[in-house]
């Protein structure tokens, strides 16, 4: 039996009023009643067997039509229909989010649960409206336990102490380039904690981008993981060492060279370039020039070409870790040294890796404005940087929620030549688009949705194939038959790292195309399979757009609207719901396109309800 039941009611067709909802609660089966009496069509409830709080998703015509489609009226639904969601006190326990309104005039309101106004850590319910402000959907997280529970609130700790003790547990280095604390009730192994979230990223000796739970009262650490999104650190396939620390700057150095970079790409003046990327192929630039002090002109990877965005720059980290200059040449032409295969120094490796970046940023950057109609990743004109020559010979491409950057490896020459292709560009850069988007928790099964998201627009916006990563694959691994890092379209031709293939399902340790593949791996090992796992939910997009001939176009229109669909802890079931809730909005559930994600679900073995809990499998060896 699934952990998961689905309950299909038939609906009648009524009209629908114009009253907001309100008056006194129904009961849960009243509420189903009430829905039914509301549709059109079906109403869907995915409930969790066991489950505590509202169903895992409800879909339908589930209300009248509000005046509004806001904050108050999703408190007003849930607190009408309190049996079903189980939320008793919607205004004391949940707080707006974020409100956002699509193309189809839809209205999305994402809530947070709190206690006492303290967030509840990856608890998010979402509320969706259609054009005529009637609720047609509810889905996410909330324990209702919390609401009856007495948690003290007031911390023991300070936030200073638990920043320190955070830093220790991590190994951080002195120079951490990015820090956050927030206090939050932190659910861990049935218990709930009052707790210190602390974001710790840096890029100096290993890098890594940690979350961080300090208890509040006693100072322990709780929990922790390594959120340092992007490619991966490829534990997946590699054994890494850690970088050789290298002597640094200091923290006011950085700030210093940082600033100056800031202020020189805010005087230049707009210009026309071309250079060659890494792998010789001549590109066309739009950058910037400016008089330098000896009177002369210097040329800049600075792109203040669209007048609705900030601007589009490139920054040469000359291998260090946490220096940079706005990259410059001194004419119109990059074209200095054409990649040899040494990746010992930039000097050797040349402009390639830059042009690469900052060419490829704006492919990126027109491809989501013309067909989704984002402004940049944060969808409001945020300027793309792009840092390259990180580190020496630094197999590893990453974005920084922090930095709100790209970073580019030049690669080993061996595993990889440097990383900035087109493909890998987009993948870092949908990894800024899935933060700005409200986030994806970089471990497990939403780990794996996020970087699905990274690979999956990473071959819509390379279409030359389904395969990642075929641009940056070095010497060495060419020779050993390995054409690129992962495949949508046959997952199982490449292999991951040795480490892992206990958990495979056969033990041959082949990226998995079905969840009966699934790697049920331990949160220290690949965060739980977040570059594993999330091959099969790619394949399932080669389908729909190969297999069922519906196109990448299909595929990316859907997948970027399932994005109001998800939340920050979703499982990969709740991914399923809302790639099928995105398509019925899109095209209709009647429709071909509707059919081809279903089908592709079902041939991938992401049934409605699928869950690690009843489907775990224990490792081979």
């Amino acid at each position: 039996m699934k952990k998961f039941a689905a309950l299909t009611l038939s609906a009648l067709i009524f009209g629908s009023g114009f009253l907001g909802a309100g008056g006194s609660g129904f009961a849960e089966g009243d509420s189903l009643k009430k829905f039914e009496s509301l549709g059109k069509g079906d109403v869907k409830v995915v409930q969790g067997k066991g489950q505590k709080g509202p169903p895992t998703f409800v879909s339908g015509i589930l209300s009248e039509n509000f005046s509004k489609g806001n904050a108050k009226s999703a408190k007003a639904f849930l607190s009408e229909h309190e049996e079903l969601f189980h939320v008793k006190n919607a205004e004391e326990s949940l707080t707006e989010v974020r409100v956002t309104e699509d193309e189809l005039g839809m209205t999305h309101v994402r809530l947070q649960q709190t206690k006492k106004g303290i967030p509840v850590d990856r608890n998010e319910l979402n509320v969706h409206f259609n054009e005529d402000n009637s609720i047609t959907a509810v889905n996410g997280n909330f324990d209702p336990e919390l609401e009856e529970l007495e948690i003290n609130t007031t911390p023991a700790v300070n936030r200073n102490t638990a920043l320190e003790t955070a830093k220790k547990d991590v190994s951080a280095p002195e120079y951490v380039d990015f820090q956050t604390s927030e206090l939050i009730i932190y659910p861990f192994e049935a218990d709930y904690h009052l707790a210190y979230r602390i974001n710790l990223e840096f890029h100096s000796a290993t890098p890594g981008n940690w979350y961080v739970y300090v208890d509040a009262h006693t100072g322990e650490v709780i929990d922790r993981f390594d959120a340092m999104t992007g490619l991966g650190n490829f534990s997946d396939i590699l054994d890494l060492e850690e970088i050789t620390e290298q002597p640094q700057a200091t923290a006011a150095q950085v700030k210093a060279k940082n600033e100056k970079a800031q202020e020189k790409r805010n005087e230049l003046r707009g210009a026309r370039g071309k250079g060659l990327g890494t792998t010789g192929v001549q590109k066309l630039m739009d950058i910037s020039h400016g008089l330098d002090e000896d009177g002369g002109r210097t040329f800049y990877l600075a792109d203040h070409s669209t007048s609705d965005m900030d601007g589009i720059f490139t920054y040469n980290m000359q291998n260090t870790s946490n220096q940079m200059w706005l990259y410059e040449n001194d004419s119109a032409s990059w074209k200095d040294v054409e990649y040899s295969g040494d990746s010992s120094s930039w000097e050797v490796v040349g402009q390639g890796p830059a042009v690469d970046a900052h060419s490829n940023s704006r492919i990126v950057y027109d491809y989501f404005l013309e067909n989704h109609g984002r402004n940049s990743l944060d969808d409001q004109g945020m300027a793309i940087e792009s840092r390259v020559h990180y580190w020496r010979e630094y197999n590893n491409a990453f974005w920084s929620n922090g930095l709100a950057m790209m970073t580019y490896g030049d690669g080993d020459g061996q595993q990889f030549i440097p990383l900035a292709a087109l493909d890998v560009t987009a993948h870092e850069m949908v990894h800024g688009i899935t933060h700005y988007n409200g986030g994806l928790r970089y471990r497990f099964e939403t780990g794996a949705i996020n970087e699905a998201y990274s690979d999956t627009f990473g071959s819509i916006i390379d279409d030359r194939s389904w395969d990642v990563g075929e641009d940056i694959m070095g010497e060495a691994w060419l020779a050993d038959g390995r054409t690129a890092l992962r495949s949508s379209e046959d997952p199982g031709k490449f292999p991951v790292n040795q480490a892992y293939w206990a958990y495979s399902v056969d033990g041959e340790g082949r990226y998995p195309a079905h969840m009966e593949e699934y790697y049920f791996l331990p949160g220290n090992m690949d965060n739980g399979g977040v570059h594993i796992n999330c091959t099969i939910l790619q394949h399932s997009a080669y389908l729909v757009s190969e297999e069922y001939g519906m196109g990448r176009e299909v595929v990316a229109d859907t997948w970027y609207r399932a994005y109001d669909y998800l939340h920050f802890d979703a499982t990969f079931a709740e991914f399923r719901e809302a790639i099928l809730q995105s398509a019925t909005d899109l095209y209709g559930e009647d429709s071909e396109e509707y059919d081809a994600f279903l089908g592709a679900f079902d041939d991938i073995g992401l049934y409605e309800g699928w869950s690690l809990e009843e489907n775990h499998r224990s490792p081979l060896w």
